[in-house]
């Protein structure tokens, strides 16, 4: 999907809006699906927004509407700008990003409403100014943004971790075993990475794929990781900064949704566990976490 976007910018990037309807035949239960595309261009060509709905019509007249994606995909290649900042605003909430790639999706996470995207460039990294803005209203199905790739959990169905998990989970029934198996490979393959801890870049974004290859990582790591392959298995998984009784510092870890419940799973912290031959518990006290940011 992420592959297929990006080209898609490339060719509407003089273009302020697109949209594609496709319908197919389904099972007896329902008359058709149809998954519907919209994308709109900023008039720079700096930003697009995505939204990606699918209609299920059934037999029986109901309809059900299925949010696949909704994400803002930047695109910086004919910025002049060495230094490029992402704001997402919603309301009173607000996430700043650096960009560090040419494309690069970022998550709307705070639910349907009215969304403000603004683009700073600078060429010193201290003084940014405004390249691009637009503001657009959304309604997301609950839940989709945390099925979807991003700069901080990134993946597609072609990359290693997608591949990985689905090869682990095919035995899977439920979605708990599934969150069980993956976790499990993630705590015994990956160690804690204590002298990158102490040396990490200002501005650090995860790869999931780097942190598999080389079986090293700090908890941004493991949470990247373990989001990145459990929403490849089509569970929702959220990846989350703050607090925690288990280390004096900023932290990260992931939610994820088993059968309408959101678990607390701390996968750097039960690799230590593994390491000392400490028994942990999966699912976490909310008591033993406060949340900053969620992606």
């Amino acid at each position: 999907m992420r592959k297929i976007l990006i080209i898609l910018l490339m060719f509407l990037l003089t273009t302020s809006s697109f949209a594609e309807t496709k319908q197919m035949k389904s099972s007896s239960d329902i008359d058709s699906i149809v998954t519907t595309e919209t994308v709109h261009t900023d008039d720079q060509g700096y930003m697009s927004f995505i939204l990606t709905t699918t209609t299920y019509y059934l037999k029986a007249l109901n309809v059900k509407v299925k949010t696949v994606e909704a994400v803002v995909l930047v695109n910086t290649t004919s910025s002049s700008y060495d230094y490029t900042k992402v704001i997402v605003e919603k309301g009173e909430t607000q996430y700043i990003y650096n960009a560090v790639s040419d494309v690069e999706y970022f998550p709307l996470q705070m639910g349907s409403g009215k969304y403000n995207v603004s683009i700073m460039g600078s060429n010193d990294g201290r003084r940014f100014r405004l390249i691009s803005e637009e503001t657009f209203n959304v309604t997301l199905e609950e839940n989709a943004v945390f099925l979807s790739a991003s700069q901080t959990v990134n993946w597609d169905e072609e990359s290693k971790v997608a591949v990985l998990a689905n090869d682990l989970i095919k035995e899977a029934k439920t979605d708990q075993e599934k969150l069980e198996i993956i976790h499990t490979y993630v705590i015994n393959h990956v160690r804690y990475d204590y002298k990158k801890a102490q040396a990490l870049p200002k501005g650090y974004i995860p790869d999931p794929v780097s942190t598999l290859d080389e079986g090293f990582g700090i908890c941004y790591d493991f949470a990247s990781l373990l989001a990145s392959m459990l929403r490849s298995v089509d569970i929702p998984t959220k990846l989350v900064k703050g607090y925690s009784s288990y280390t004096p510092v900023y932290h990260a870890w992931n939610e994820v949704l088993i059968e309408e419940d959101w678990l607390v799973v701390d996968a750097s912290t039960d690799s230590i566990y593994v390491d000392y031959n400490v028994n942990y518990v999966l699912s976490k006290s909310v008591d033993d976490y406060v949340t900053s940011k969620v992606y």
